[in-house]
């Protein structure tokens, strides 16, 4: 994440080419822009076969998104395997919550930070930050088991609120998807989890009562059975 005086200087840079709007929940981002996230959290999505959202990776504020394909279209890949990869994505990014965001034209984006070289280091953060994540996400699907999986996304996820709450669009097809797992396996591990009192649920509210035995099922300082 950048510094906060480093990340204003980015936001007057990119106001100066691109424009603020608002995407509304469930809108669909414009392939042909690079946004910078100011508020609200969004997905890079792929539609299955039924029709669902299957979620690859999350975007918070402060964030820049949408580049690959102004990008790649511009430099080019390295290998064949890549290209052919790269022809056979349909990805778009769905905003999960409300977003705020500065819209660039993705040709406009590149020649500006071509002659702003400052830019260069925020493109590559946001780079650094997907591969990371999708590293992180991809070994620990290969690696850990499912109930400590959840706890993370919980953990990376709530709220700031008092107590933290889960996002409502943090459903459990919604964690399944991302997480590579059996919706009825995270139905399990939230129930394990209101059943040890770590979460609890009114309404449509979930909420973290006890977010040291999350971080500790994380850490693997605590078992979680949901097994059952």
């Amino acid at each position: 994440m950048l510094f906060a005086t480093e990340a204003s200087k980015h936001v007057e840079s990119l106001k100066k080419i691109g424009v603020e709007v608002t995407i509304p929940k469930e809108g669909c981002f414009d392939y042909a822009n690079v946004y910078y996230l100011e508020e609200g959290v969004a997905a890079l999505t792929h539609l299955t076969e039924s029709g669902e959202q299957s979620s690859f990776l999350y975007f918070k504020s402060g964030m820049l998104l949408n580049f690959l394909r102004a990008v790649t279209l511009k430099t080019g890949v390295a290998s064949s395997i890549t290209l052919r990869r790269f022809d056979n994505l349909n990805h778009t990014i769905y905003a999960k919550t409300k977003c705020k965001c500065i819209s660039i034209n993705g040709e406009k984006f590149l020649d500006y930070i071509e002659k702003n070289p400052e830019l260069y280091k925020l493109l590559l953060q946001s780079l650094s930050d997907n591969l990371i994540n999708l590293l992180s996400i991809s070994t620990d699907i290969v690696t850990k088991p499912a109930n400590i999986r959840v706890c993370q996304i919980l953990l990376d996820f709530m709220t700031d609120d008092d107590p933290p709450q889960i996002p409502r669009y943090l459903t459990y097809n919604e964690i399944a998807f991302y997480l590579s797992m059996h919706v009825i396996t995270v139905t399990k591990v939230f129930k394990a989890l209101k059943e040890s009192g770590i979460i609890a649920k009114k309404g449509w509210v979930t909420t973290v009562i006890d977010r040291e035995r999350l971080r500790a099922i994380v850490e693997g300082e605590e078992e979680l059975g949901y097994l059952r």
